[in-house]
């Protein structure tokens, strides 16, 4: 059996331990944070949702719509989110392998999953997920053979993985320029079509802007980065770098592996003297360490600054994957066992990291039947009581609680809003500010039926 096979059937075993994972833990997926809000919004509001302008991060949400559609009921179309977002790289894995014949790029799709992965595994909506699929279907496209043949039909279907990549987040284009410059330094002959697409992710930061106005979360970044990089504290002293120092030695090993990946990967291209593509991936690494510490110099939450460097992945499993393909089958084979194992204790980081999520689920679920037992199924809640009992970000708590209480039925929903200051005079839940002036009032929803009647104040419990 050739090697190729070997590695295929473990890229398989990955993904069923991942599809596992998440229907085990749909509950604590979905409902969490930006999650809950965007399943929220698929649920609820009609039409389709688009976040930020990321309009290819879709399809967790059509497919989620189409089993609203079957009739599934809430705690269903809860499981179906969660399974989706392990589907979409999946089925990347599935064509770039099996269809296009290219288990090496393929086996870099199931390295990239893992990798650089732990927390955000249970931050579903994280767009910056889909980074780890998409630059690879890109390079699939190009290294095929009609690719280098300058086909037109390849360089509509590169444009399109291209785009794939652009429309999803703001540094896909970071990210799409050097899977182009990998290819073109990897030995390929410099062609019009991939100077095009070269132009195009170095252009689409300026041209996206003109396009689509950028968040304003996205322009305070901008603002931030611009702090960062003048600012007076220390490089080494800045939350994102003690982030990655202190979760590869410190408080836990999640990064040992990805450096221990990169000096295999740096050691095989030096042995071959490919220099170009040693300074390409040591750069690119670099700048997006730089780019986000300097961002983000004022902190985040564990989950969004671990999701900053996600597609640090990428930068070592692309180039990783090629290089092993150009390895003889023996050494091949003897990668297999190391391969493994990198797999198996990345997998398991993740599965043990679904204790905080977990944990913040038991927290809400007890803020649930403390209304339930007080006789209050819209209330609100003092942000400090709830901080004390370790239930921290508020923000989108009001659909924590709503999603969480309503996966039995919808005549059991609760709604908890962060607040001290309860309406009064309101007859509906009002979401307004966060859903498109969207309200659920009475009890005719399909999914969430809430009484008419103001908000009370939960006492301390």
């Amino acid at each position: 059996m050739p090697s190729s096979r070997a590695y295929l059937l473990l890229g398989h075993l990955l993904f069923l331990g991942l599809f596992l994972l998440a229907y085990i833990h749909a509950v604590p997926r979905v409902v969490h944070v930006d999650s809950a809000f965007q399943f929220f919004k698929w649920t609820e509001v009609p039409g389709i949702a688009v976040e930020a302008h990321r309009y290819t991060a879709i399809i967790p949400q059509l497919l989620v719509k189409l089993a609203m559609g079957l009739g599934l009921p809430l705690k269903g179309l809860t499981v179906v989110a969660s399974l989706a977002h392990v589907l979409v790289p999946y089925l990347i894995f599935l064509v770039i392998g099996h269809g296009m014949k290219q288990p090496w790029l393929a086996m870099g799709v199931v390295l990239a999953q893992v990798l650089a992965t732990r927390l955000t595994f249970y931050g579903i909506v994280l767009e910056a997920n889909y980074l780890l699929s998409y630059p690879f279907l890109l390079a699939a496209v190009l290294a095929g053979p009609k690719a280098r043949s300058n086909d037109r039909r390849s360089f509509l279907l590169a444009l399109a993985a291209l785009l794939l990549m652009l429309l999803v987040h703001p540094l896909g284009a970071f990210v799409a320029l050097f899977v182009l410059l990998h290819h073109r330094l990897n030995g390929s002959v410099g062609s019009r079509q991939l100077y095009v697409l070269m132009g195009l992710a170095v252009l689409w930061p300026f041209v996206g802007r003109l396009l689509f106005q950028p968040t304003s979360y996205e322009s305070g970044l901008y603002t931030a980065l611009e702090e960062g990089f003048a600012g007076p504290v220390r490089f080494s002293e800045l939350p994102g770098f003690r982030y990655l120092v202190d979760h590869t030695a410190n408080y836990t090993t999640h990064y040992l592996l990805l450096w221990c990946a990169l000096v295999l990967l740096v050691s095989l291209l030096v042995r071959r003297k490919a220099w170009s593509i040693t300074v390409l991936v040591l750069g690119a690494i670099a700048g997006f360490i730089l780019i986000h510490v300097w961002a983000y110099h004022a902190g985040e939450t564990a989950m969004m600054m671990e999701k900053n460097f996600l597609p640090l992945a990428v930068f070592v499993a692309l180039p990783l994957s090629v290089e092993l393909g150009r390895t003889s089958a023996r050494h091949q084979w003897w990668g297999l066992v190391p391969f493994a194992l990198v797999l198996f204790i990345q997998f398991r980081g993740i599965s043990f990291a679904s204790r905080p999520a977990r944990e913040r689920v038991d927290r809400i679920a007890a803020l649930v039947e403390h209304g339930r037992e007080a006789g209050v199924r819209k209330a609100c809640a003092d942000p400090r009581a709830l901080d004390d009992d370790g239930l921290h970000i508020h923000w989108a708590l009001a659909f924590e609680t709503l999603l969480l209480s309503a996966q039995d039925g919808a005549e059991q929903s609760v709604t908890v809003v962060a607040s001290t200051e309860c309406v009064t005079n309101g007859t509906c839940v009002d979401l307004s500010e966060l859903v498109d002036g969207h309200r659920i009032c009475g009890e005719g929803d399909r999914y969430y039926q809430l009484p008419n009647g103001p908000y009370v104040l939960l006492s301390a419990h």
